[in-house]
């Protein structure tokens, strides 16, 4: 079905409204990649078929970290479209709230990609209108990728949201309130509307509907400063939200300090109770033991539970007794190089025969290592390369935690 020795199609991993998706491999590159195939009878007006040619040659243009990347477009046949994108080997977060692995800290670590990304298509003239969380991809080592832009408008050539045929197009719990209305232009603001409802939803589980309360009301502990962000983001009049991604992008990272200590009272200060988390324990092999120290304070400091060890042996030991309690880690980052003593690699070996559905993340400076390099088919999850930066730790570890563990091909 695709075109002769361009592409090849190994299996099918999604379906919707928009078309069906295909995991395959551009041959001349070896590398992988998603297909997306619709059927030009299902678009939502006679000019689809136009206005997909066009918004696919403006996707193409978007080069960005936090956006899947087209690669290609075309026909097949008279009845089929197709167009090639980056394939991202992870999920959407839309199953991430479903598993209930969101979390608020995983939340606001997202939040500032996403913005990053939507920020860039609208610096290029190009508005998603479909913000939802079945759109937004998380890799498995956190990196967020804004998906399914094939709804986009390219504003720069167009001022309308509806169709040629008045239909209203985008997810009606996160369309903003002109995109109801079939005689009125919709503008990137429409997209701060979307992220509007997609963060409320990311930090307390539901959607923002009626007269809804606001987050920190919900979740207990929850600065009150982010509050103010969604109200302004969820303004009906678009005159007052934010009037860029970037306006809100800021106003989030300026939640996430520290806010100002007020003068000290004699008076016993109130704490609200916080909903009780449950512990993520992570297992660590890494046989320096400064390296270890520095990943076991910045893990902690992140509120994990962090278990240490510096030999592939202990860490066997552990991970077997910790099965056998009924208490299995919820992740291991194995480092792959030990002189010493039991390596991660064969680490993992073992591993794997203990607990089939283990996750775990490889570790090591080495990144031309063949497992580095394809750690998925020595299982592990992510690969983590040495240096560290805290910020990227954090990142790959919030990342495999929440998408989890890879699935057999």
């Amino acid at each position: 079905m695709m075109p002769f020795g361009r592409y090849s199609v190994q299996a099918q991993v999604g379906i919707g409204g928009m078309g069906t998706v295909y995991r395959g491999t551009q041959l001349s590159l070896g590398r992988p990649v998603a297909i997306k195939v619709l059927r030009v009878s299902d678009g939502y007006d006679f000019a689809f078929e136009d206005r997909f040619r066009r918004e696919a040659r403006a996707m193409a243009t978007l080069n960005h970290p936090n956006i899947v990347a087209i690669y290609d477009y075309g026909h097949l046949g008279t009845d089929f479209l197709f167009f090639v994108m980056e394939f991202v080997d992870g999920t959407d977060l839309g199953e991430i709230m479903r598993l209930g692995r969101m979390t608020p800290e995983l939340a606001l670590q997202l939040l500032p990609q996403i913005c990053g990304g939507l920020e860039y298509a609208h610096s290029k003239g190009i508005v998603h209108r479909d913000i939802k969380p079945a759109n937004i991809m998380l890799t498995r080592e956190g990196e967020v990728k804004i998906a399914d832009f094939g709804l986009a408008k390219d504003v720069m050539r167009s001022a309308s949201i509806v169709t040629e045929t008045h239909m209203v197009m985008g997810t009606p719990d996160y369309a903003a309130p002109e995109q109801f209305n079939a005689h009125r232009d919709v503008d990137h603001r429409a997209d701060i509307y979307a992220l509007g409802v997609l963060m409320y939803q990311m930090l307390t589980g539901v959607l923002p509907r009626g007269s809804w309360q606001p987050p920190s009301a919900l979740r207990p502990g929850l600065d009150p400063r982010l509050d103010g962000v969604i109200v302004r983001a969820l303004m009906p009049d678009r005159q007052q939200r934010y009037q860029s991604v970037g306006d809100m992008r800021r106003a989030i990272e300026a939640a996430l300090l520290p806010p100002v200590a007020p003068a000290q009272t004699p008076s016993k200060p109130f704490h609200a109770a916080a909903a009780p988390l449950k512990s993520v324990r992570i297992l660590l092999l890494e046989d320096d033991s400064m390296v270890r120290d520095l990943l076991r304070r910045a893990l902690e400091k992140a509120r994990f539970e962090v278990i240490e060890t510096a030999d592939g042996k202990d860490t066997l030991r552990l991970y077997q007794e910790a099965m056998q309690q009924g208490r299995p880690y919820d992740l291991v980052i194995l480092d792959l190089t030990i002189p010493d003593g039991m390596c991660g690699r064969e680490t993992m070996l073992h591993l794997r025969r203990i607990d089939p559905q283990i996750l775990a993340i490889v570790s090591s400076g080495y990144r031309d290592d063949p497992v580095m390099k394809d750690c998925a088919a020595y299982g592990f999850a992510a690969a983590l390369p040495k240096p560290y930066q805290v910020e990227g730790l954090l990142q790959i570890v919030n990342g495999a935690l929440a998408v989890g563990r890879r699935t057999a091909a």
